[in-house]
Protein backbone atom coordinates (compact mmCIF):
# COMPACT_ATOMS: atom_id res chain seq x y z
CA UNK A 1 0.00 0.00 0.00
CA UNK A 2 2.71 2.58 1.34
CA UNK A 3 4.72 1.57 -2.19
CA UNK A 4 1.78 2.13 -4.53
CA UNK A 5 1.18 5.66 -2.42
CA UNK A 6 5.06 6.68 -3.02
CA UNK A 7 4.14 5.61 -6.67
CA UNK A 8 1.17 8.18 -7.09
CA UNK A 9 2.87 11.05 -5.63
CA UNK A 10 5.78 10.92 -8.11
CA UNK A 11 3.96 10.47 -10.71
CA UNK A 12 1.82 13.96 -9.58
CA UNK A 13 5.44 15.70 -9.32
CA UNK A 14 6.19 14.53 -12.26
CA UNK A 15 3.02 16.02 -14.31
CA UNK A 16 3.17 18.87 -11.98
CA UNK A 17 6.74 19.55 -13.44
CA UNK A 18 5.99 18.94 -16.86
CA UNK A 19 3.26 21.51 -16.67
CA UNK A 20 4.88 24.01 -15.22
CA UNK A 21 7.56 23.33 -17.95
CA UNK A 22 5.00 23.89 -20.95
CA UNK A 23 4.20 27.44 -19.14
CA UNK A 24 7.42 29.02 -18.16
CA UNK A 25 8.78 28.03 -21.69
CA UNK A 26 6.19 27.79 -23.87
CA UNK A 27 3.38 30.55 -25.82
CA UNK A 28 0.75 28.38 -24.31
CA UNK A 29 -0.46 30.51 -21.46
CA UNK A 30 -0.15 34.20 -23.49
CA UNK A 31 -2.33 32.18 -26.36
CA UNK A 32 -4.89 30.93 -24.03
CA UNK A 33 -5.34 34.23 -22.26
CA UNK A 34 -5.59 36.34 -25.20
CA UNK A 35 -8.20 33.68 -27.01
CA UNK A 36 -10.00 33.27 -23.85
CA UNK A 37 -9.76 35.38 -21.55
CA UNK A 38 -9.77 38.09 -23.27
CA UNK A 39 -12.97 37.67 -24.94
CA UNK A 40 -14.39 36.55 -21.65
CA UNK A 41 -13.39 40.27 -19.86
CA UNK A 42 -14.37 42.54 -23.07
CA UNK A 43 -17.06 40.89 -24.89
CA UNK A 44 -19.24 38.52 -22.41
CA UNK A 45 -19.10 40.74 -18.95
CA UNK A 46 -22.27 41.74 -20.82
CA UNK A 47 -24.24 38.65 -21.04
CA UNK A 48 -27.14 40.02 -19.33
CA UNK A 49 -27.07 43.76 -20.11
CA UNK A 50 -29.76 46.35 -19.41
CA UNK A 51 -30.22 48.02 -23.14
CA UNK A 52 -30.73 52.11 -22.23
CA UNK A 53 -32.63 53.65 -24.54
CA UNK A 54 -31.69 57.17 -22.56
CA UNK A 55 -29.48 59.82 -23.95
CA UNK A 56 -27.49 61.79 -21.32
CA UNK A 57 -25.55 64.92 -21.49
CA UNK A 58 -22.57 64.04 -19.16
CA UNK A 59 -19.86 62.06 -20.56
CA UNK A 60 -18.63 58.96 -18.40
CA UNK A 61 -15.41 60.43 -16.95
CA UNK A 62 -16.51 64.22 -17.11
CA UNK A 63 -14.59 65.42 -20.18
CA UNK A 64 -15.66 67.89 -22.91
CA UNK A 65 -16.76 65.82 -26.16
CA UNK A 66 -13.86 65.89 -28.82
CA UNK A 67 -13.40 67.81 -31.73
CA UNK A 68 -13.63 65.33 -34.14
CA UNK A 69 -17.46 65.24 -32.44
CA UNK A 70 -17.78 68.84 -32.56
CA UNK A 71 -17.20 68.88 -35.90
CA UNK A 72 -19.39 66.60 -37.19
CA UNK A 73 -22.02 67.87 -34.95
CA UNK A 74 -21.72 71.34 -36.60
CA UNK A 75 -21.67 70.41 -40.09
CA UNK A 76 -22.83 67.23 -41.11
CA UNK A 77 -25.38 65.42 -38.55
CA UNK A 78 -25.44 62.75 -35.57
CA UNK A 79 -22.95 60.07 -35.11
CA UNK A 80 -22.75 56.37 -34.67
CA UNK A 81 -19.25 55.28 -32.61
CA UNK A 82 -18.67 51.54 -32.93
CA UNK A 83 -15.55 50.40 -30.71
CA UNK A 84 -14.05 46.49 -30.61
CA UNK A 85 -10.41 44.78 -30.09
CA UNK A 86 -9.09 42.16 -32.32
CA UNK A 87 -10.22 39.59 -29.80
CA UNK A 88 -13.78 40.01 -29.37
CA UNK A 89 -16.26 37.22 -30.34
CA UNK A 90 -19.59 39.69 -29.58
CA UNK A 91 -18.10 42.11 -31.51
CA UNK A 92 -18.18 39.37 -34.79
CA UNK A 93 -21.07 38.83 -34.34
CA UNK A 94 -22.68 42.42 -34.26
CA UNK A 95 -20.27 43.59 -37.09
CA UNK A 96 -22.45 42.25 -39.77
CA UNK A 97 -25.53 43.73 -38.82
CA UNK A 98 -23.64 47.21 -38.76
CA UNK A 99 -22.34 46.46 -42.10
CA UNK A 100 -26.23 46.17 -43.23
CA UNK A 101 -27.22 49.23 -41.42
CA UNK A 102 -24.97 51.63 -43.21
CA UNK A 103 -24.53 49.63 -45.58
CA UNK A 104 -20.74 49.86 -45.59
CA UNK A 105 -18.17 47.33 -46.01
CA UNK A 106 -14.96 47.26 -43.56
CA UNK A 107 -12.68 44.70 -41.76
CA UNK A 108 -12.41 44.36 -38.18
CA UNK A 109 -8.52 45.56 -38.03
CA UNK A 110 -10.16 49.04 -39.74
CA UNK A 111 -10.51 52.68 -38.64
CA UNK A 112 -13.30 53.21 -40.97
CA UNK A 113 -15.65 55.99 -41.57
CA UNK A 114 -18.07 56.73 -43.67
CA UNK A 115 -21.03 59.55 -44.23
CA UNK A 116 -23.98 57.92 -45.01
CA UNK A 117 -27.55 59.35 -45.77
CA UNK A 118 -30.07 57.76 -43.35
CA UNK A 119 -33.72 58.43 -43.90
CA UNK A 120 -32.97 61.82 -45.36
CA UNK A 121 -30.07 62.93 -42.63
CA UNK A 122 -26.26 62.33 -43.21
CA UNK A 123 -25.33 60.28 -40.26
CA UNK A 124 -21.45 60.05 -39.46
CA UNK A 125 -20.12 56.04 -39.35
CA UNK A 126 -16.85 55.55 -37.51
CA UNK A 127 -15.68 52.22 -36.89
CA UNK A 128 -12.93 51.81 -33.81
CA UNK A 129 -10.93 48.97 -33.08
CA UNK A 130 -9.51 49.97 -29.85
CA UNK A 131 -6.09 48.35 -30.77
CA UNK A 132 -5.19 50.21 -33.16
CA UNK A 133 -6.77 53.36 -33.30
CA UNK A 134 -5.13 56.31 -31.77
CA UNK A 135 -5.07 60.10 -30.39
CA UNK A 136 -9.16 61.15 -30.52
CA UNK A 137 -10.67 58.24 -31.82
CA UNK A 138 -8.99 55.82 -29.07
CA UNK A 139 -9.36 58.91 -25.90
CA UNK A 140 -13.08 58.92 -26.90
CA UNK A 141 -13.72 55.34 -25.48
CA UNK A 142 -13.36 56.46 -22.31
CA UNK A 143 -15.89 59.51 -22.86
CA UNK A 144 -18.75 57.27 -23.54
CA UNK A 145 -17.98 54.17 -21.69
CA UNK A 146 -21.03 54.57 -19.27
CA UNK A 147 -20.67 51.60 -17.31
CA UNK A 148 -16.73 51.62 -17.16
CA UNK A 149 -16.03 48.33 -17.77
CA UNK A 150 -13.85 48.66 -20.90
CA UNK A 151 -16.73 46.51 -22.35
CA UNK A 152 -16.62 46.12 -26.38
CA UNK A 153 -18.44 45.91 -28.84
CA UNK A 154 -19.61 49.40 -27.64
CA UNK A 155 -22.09 50.93 -29.92
CA UNK A 156 -22.29 55.33 -29.06
CA UNK A 157 -24.64 57.24 -31.07
CA UNK A 158 -24.68 61.14 -30.43
CA UNK A 159 -26.67 63.59 -31.07
CA UNK A 160 -27.93 66.71 -29.93
CA UNK A 161 -30.50 67.84 -26.90
CA UNK A 162 -32.30 70.29 -25.73
CA UNK A 163 -30.57 70.90 -21.75
CA UNK A 164 -31.86 73.52 -19.38
CA UNK A 165 -31.85 76.48 -22.22
CA UNK A 166 -28.95 75.18 -24.29
CA UNK A 167 -28.06 73.21 -26.97
CA UNK A 168 -25.64 70.47 -26.04
CA UNK A 169 -23.66 67.37 -27.19
CA UNK A 170 -26.50 64.49 -26.38
CA UNK A 171 -25.27 60.34 -26.90
CA UNK A 172 -26.40 56.89 -25.94
CA UNK A 173 -24.18 53.86 -25.16
CA UNK A 174 -24.99 50.59 -25.39
CA UNK A 175 -23.09 47.49 -25.17
CA UNK A 176 -22.37 43.64 -26.25
CA UNK A 177 -25.22 41.95 -28.57
CA UNK A 178 -27.57 44.14 -26.65
CA UNK A 179 -30.14 41.20 -25.48
CA UNK A 180 -29.12 37.33 -25.37
CA UNK A 181 -32.53 36.46 -26.33
CA UNK A 182 -32.92 39.22 -29.70
CA UNK A 183 -32.55 37.84 -32.98
CA UNK A 184 -30.42 39.85 -35.37
CA UNK A 185 -33.62 41.19 -36.79
CA UNK A 186 -34.23 42.72 -33.03
CA UNK A 187 -30.89 43.91 -33.49
CA UNK A 188 -31.20 45.93 -36.33
CA UNK A 189 -34.36 47.38 -35.20
CA UNK A 190 -32.75 48.34 -31.88
CA UNK A 191 -30.08 50.03 -33.23
CA UNK A 192 -31.80 51.28 -36.09
CA UNK A 193 -34.29 52.86 -33.50
CA UNK A 194 -31.62 54.60 -31.56
CA UNK A 195 -30.51 56.11 -34.14
CA UNK A 196 -33.47 57.77 -36.23
CA UNK A 197 -34.23 59.20 -32.63
CA UNK A 198 -30.92 60.61 -32.83
CA UNK A 199 -31.86 62.18 -36.33
CA UNK A 200 -35.03 63.54 -35.28
CA UNK A 201 -33.19 65.40 -32.17
CA UNK A 202 -30.58 66.66 -34.62
CA UNK A 203 -33.27 68.02 -36.95
CA UNK A 204 -35.13 69.87 -33.99
CA UNK A 205 -31.98 71.03 -31.98
CA UNK A 206 -28.94 71.67 -34.31
CA UNK A 207 -30.46 75.83 -35.69
CA UNK A 208 -29.78 76.76 -32.19
CA UNK A 209 -26.51 74.58 -31.50
CA UNK A 210 -23.11 76.80 -30.76
CA UNK A 211 -20.50 74.88 -29.36
CA UNK A 212 -18.05 77.05 -27.60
Amino acid sequence: MKKILALQIIALVLISGSLGGMFAFTDVYDEVHSRIVSVICLSCIKLDPIISLDFTFETANDNDHLNFVIENLTNTGPLFLAYRTDVCAYCDDMEPLLMEIFNVTFEKEDIFYKTVNFNGTDVTFIHINSDHAKGELLESQKIYDIDGDNAVPMFTTITLGYNRGIIEEYYNTVYGILDPHYNDEQRIELLTNIILNSIELYNENSPGYKPD
